[in-house]
């Protein structure tokens, strides 16, 4: 599961740096190297553990990965041909509502570097869209991840991931696809926000549980800790 939640950290915060502007020589294996290196220096930060600093560390985190994933065509080729018939209000509120999404699903529990090695190992151009084929290595196992990338206004952004042979824009696409073949844009959209929102009640629910918990064993230590004077 930490590896699941690495894996999509590294689709998500690919680029902090001044390499989000890098020239087109840039290869799409050497955007990808540049920003997971970046990215474990910022998952080994003790501070992206802190509870009380969740949201400023999500935050950081979709702040970076904004420069170098576009989500806009993240959330287009998840919903795949509707998106021509809609509004251009309706592609927006649909990209915000699919990032928080994004967000809520895998960045609930930010995950720490562990020490995992990324080894590259292919690298396909096709023209405007590339892949990039990498290995993650924790400890014995090796999970297989494939980056896919387009050029958008000279740059290589990444669109799509696939780990493990599931790739992620196509698993939101049967989702979504579902919705809009009896609904309308307007029903995908509710159902997207009504995910979040039930997200956020459970994990409201858990920190609730987890302080009485907390207040409960510690109330039971007074009582054992007043009856041993007794």
């Amino acid at each position: 599961m930490v590896c699941n939640r690495l894996i999509f950290c590294i689709v998500f915060v690919l680029l902090l740096s001044a390499a989000a502007f890098a020239a087109p020589e840039v290869t799409p294996t050497q955007r990808v190297k540049q920003g997971v290196d970046t990215l474990i220096t910022i998952l080994s930060d003790p501070k992206m553990q802190d509870p009380a600093g969740h949201d400023e560390a999500v935050a950081e985190l979709r702040a970076a990965a904004e420069k170098f994933i576009d989500f806009r065509l993240v959330t287009m080729s998840s919903v795949g041909r509707p998106w021509l018939e809609m509004s251009p209000k309706m592609q927006d509120d649909l990209t915000e509502a699919f990032i928080k999404l994004l967000e809520r699903s895998y960045l609930k529990k930010i995950p720490a570097y562990g020490g995992q090695d990324v080894e590259y190992t292919k690298e396909l151009v096709q023209g405007t869209k590339a892949k990039v084929f990498t290995e993650l290595v924790d400890k014995d196992k090796k999970i297989v991840v494939e980056f896919r990338l387009k050029t958008v206004d000279n740059q290589w952004m990444i669109y799509d991931v696939v780990a493990e042979g599931v790739s992620l824009v196509s698993n939101y696409r049967s989702q979504f696809s579902q919705v809009l073949a009896d609904g309308t844009p307007e029903d995908l959209l509710k159902i997207i926000r009504e995910r979040i929102e039930k997200i956020d009640a459970g994990q409201a629910e858990s920190e609730t549980q987890a302080e009485s918990g907390a207040q409960t064993e510690s109330g039971t230590q007074a009582g054992s800790q007043g009856e041993q004077k007794q």
